[in-house]
């Protein structure tokens, strides 16, 4: 199954192509270059894997929560590409993104995902592995810090930016947790497992309906997010 994946969540984005060749990426290291290098990498990873636009399955892309200028970045660009292709769109939640590759990268079961929000809040959401299946438990919250839940029973992992740009606010529920990985930010190639299933289950939205999750108000949007 070939599959795009756009994800400009967090400050450092990046663009996956999921081929039966494997998978291949390229990092957006600024976000001034989201927009631009969006569209140039997705460009160069489908030329470098020799298919056309149409001959994939799907776009993925991180719906958020996080950042909302990236979020909007990688909506309208998942958008754009779903119009002219007729492909369907597919939205990841960027906090299960950043679940993923905890469990890719570190065989992190189960984790309290809490991402910096800025204006002083986190986003934040319980994930868990089951069966080589990672999923959100419950539901993404946005909230100060300090109310920031510590989930039940042992073993979990604290993930995500909020745990380094909110260290003493959370440093209980840190200090809980049986590891801390502060710096682990969400990956285009992570979003590949959820929309795969997705798409054998029949999902996916039209172009229309490639739209951000922001979990606050987009009259509370400032610049630094």
């Amino acid at each position: 199954m070939n599959l795009l994946g756009l994800e400009t969540s967090a400050a450092i984005g990046s663009v996956a192509l999921a081929t039966k060749a494997g998978v291949l990426v390229r990092t957006i290291a600024s976000t001034r270059e989201q927009t631009d290098q969006l569209i140039k990498y997705t460009d160069e990873l489908l030329a470098e894997a020799g298919i056309e636009l149409t001959d994939l399955a799907g776009i993925a892309f991180g719906r958020g929560p996080g950042s909302f200028t990236g979020l909007r970045v990688s909506a309208a660009v998942a958008q754009g590409l779903s119009t002219v292709s007729g492909l369907p769109a597919l939205p990841v939640s960027s906090l299960l993104c950043i679940g993923e590759r905890a469990w890719r990268e570190h065989g992190c079961a189960r984790a309290l995902v809490c991402v910096d929000a800025h204006m002083g809040e986190v986003y934040w959401a319980e994930i868990e592995c089951r069966n080589g299946v990672v999923a959100l438990v419950g539901a993404e919250r946005l909230s100060q810090p300090q109310d920031v839940a510590v989930p039940p029973g042992a073993g979990w992992w604290a993930v995500g930016t909020g745990f380094a740009n909110h260290a003493e606010a959370l440093a209980t529920v840190a200090r809980a947790a049986a590891r801390v990985l502060p710096e682990l930010l969400p990956a285009a190639m992570d979003l590949f497992p959820q929309a795969r299933r997705d798409l054998e289950a029949g999902g996916g939205v039209a172009a229309q309906a490639a739209l951000p999750v922001y979990l606050r108000g987009e009259t509370a949007w400032k610049r630094t997010s």
